[in-house]
Formats: C-alpha cells, sequence, structure tokens
C-alpha cells in the first residue's frame, strides 16, 4: 500500500554528543528532543520528566511540512501535551528530520511517535513507511485518528550524519515491564528514556513486586532500571509455566 501524507510528533535521540542539525545542542543529560509540530521559539519542559522539547518551526526539516494541531474533540485533560500538535508531510516523496554532526561508532536511541488525530478533517488515517537514513524500517498503519504508533531504533552510525547514509541498527518490537498495572516508566528512572509499558494479565499471572532498590550485576548491558525490575510475574496456577508468547511482527 502506498504510503499517504505522514506526520510526526517527537523526534529523539539519545547519545552523548549527537547533535541534531546546526541548531540543537545535547541538553546536560545527553538529550536532543523535538516536540514536532510545537511552534514558538520556546524550549517546552517536560513536566513528567523534565526534560526540555524543542520547537518544531521548520528548521530541523528545512522547511519542509506544516504543523497543526489535532481535532479538538481528541484532546483531553489526561493526554500528554506532546500530542497536541503534529507535523504533516503533504508533499514530496520522502521528507526528513536530518541528524548530524553525530559521532561515528557511537549508538543512538532514535525514536518517533506518531498520531493522526483528524488534524485536517478529513478522518483518513495514514499509512506511511519511516525510514533512518536509507534503511526501510517497516510499516505503521493508523488505524483510528487517537490511536499512537512509536518506531524506536537502536542505531550504529557509521558517518557523522544520518539521513541518506546506512546506519546498522535494532529496530524495537517491544519493551514491557511485566507485573506492573502503573504508568510507563522512563526517565528519570531509566536513564536512557526508553518507554517500558505495563504489562499484566489477571487470569494467567500473579504479579510480585518489592520497594527495594534492584540492580543488576555490574557492567550489565541491558542497564534495566531498577523501577522495572521492581516487578514480576509468576503463574497463578503454581503447577503451569509462564510462557510469553506473540510478539508481534514489525508491521502490524
Amino acid at each position: 500500500m502506498a504510503a499517504t501524507p505522514w506526520l510526526l510528533l517527537l523526534c529523539l535521540a539519545a547519545a552523548a554528543g549527537g547533535v541534531l542539525q546546526a541548531r540543537a545542542q545535547p541538553d546536560s543529560k545527553g538529550y536532543i528532543t523535538i516536540d514536532c509540530g510545537l511552534q514558538g521559539k520556546t524550549d517546552r519542559v517536560d513536566n513528567d520528566t523534565k526534560l526540555a522539547y524543542a520547537p518544531d518551526n521548520g528548521e530541523f526539516t528545512d522547511d519542509a511540512g506544516t504543523c497543526h494541531n489535532i481535532s479538538a474533540q481528541y484532546m483531553s485533560p489526561s493526554m500528554h501535551e506532546s500530542w497536541y500538535n503534529v507535523r504533516s508531510f503533504a508533499a514530496g516523496a520522502r521528507n526528513c528530520y536530518t541528524l548530524c554532526s553525530l559521532v561515528p561508532g557511537l549508538k543512538y536511541i532514535v525514536r518517533a511517535s506518531f498520531m493522526y488525530g483528524n488534524y485536517d478533517g478529513l478522518n483518513r488515517p495514514p499509512v506511511f513507511d519511516p525510514h533512518l537514513g536509507v534503511n526501510y524500517r517497516y510499516t505503521v498503519s493508523i488505524a483510528r485518528p487517537d490511536e499512537a504508533k512509536f518506531v524506536e531504533v537502536i542505531a550504529v552510525v557509521p558517518d557523522n550524519f544520518v539521513q541518506a547514509t546506512k546506519a546498522q541498527g535494532l529496530v524495537l518490537l517491544s519493551r514491557l515491564n511485566y507485573g506492573s498495572a502503573g504508568g510507563i516508566v522512563r526517565y528519570p528512572d531509566d536513564p536512557d528514556d526508553r518507554l517500558w509499558f505495563p504489562s499484566v494479565n489477571s487470569l494467567l499471572w500473579a504479579e510480585m513486586s518489592t520497594t527495594r532498590k534492584v540492580q543488576n550485576v555490574d557492567n550489565d548491558s541491558f542497564e534495566a532500571p531498577s523501577a522495572v525490575l521492581q516487578t514480576a510475574i509468576r503463574p497463578r496456577n503454581g503447577s503451569q509455566n509462564t510462557a510469553l508468547l506473540g510478539v508481534p511482527a514489525p508491521n502490524q
């Protein structure tokens, strides 16, 4: 299915020394964050993470695309404010947010968040193909105006920029916090601002938790945060095993 005009809400790269275009410099935490579609000249500080989001005035996209607010019917007090606005790319075969002045050989987490929100009043949720460099990642299909989608890649950048250059990377399928019925765990609990989504199944699993700090061995390459390791699951029926199945394919 051909990709339709698409929209981008948030683009994130987390790595020391990374620079996004000429304007953005990493903050003291090593993050570069853009609230895509947010107009103005002042950064927005997130209430939960305290990370600063740069406004999106076209300088990251060479003025490609246009900024819009989503339809008021899909806004709610409980919605994160970054979802209120979008940048839409209605023209051109391919439009880019350029990550440049990167450090060759380093790993970067790049995450983009998408929602339609019926910003154009046409009630036509899009289908589109995000890329990192020239590499196709997978098709994103938004089924409902209020549906949110995330695309995240851990990439090893072979040059000092990534847009039309190959990047070796891993695409995230899912990242779950088993045994937690709370909210999403992210920064500052996870210094890398990875998103850990809660996952419970009251029919099959019994949840376990502790308030004590839980830490893996030193030099743990996964660096799972204590807030995630503090919750766990076990079979509700002690004679059964716990099977974790059904991880979706990237294009689902």
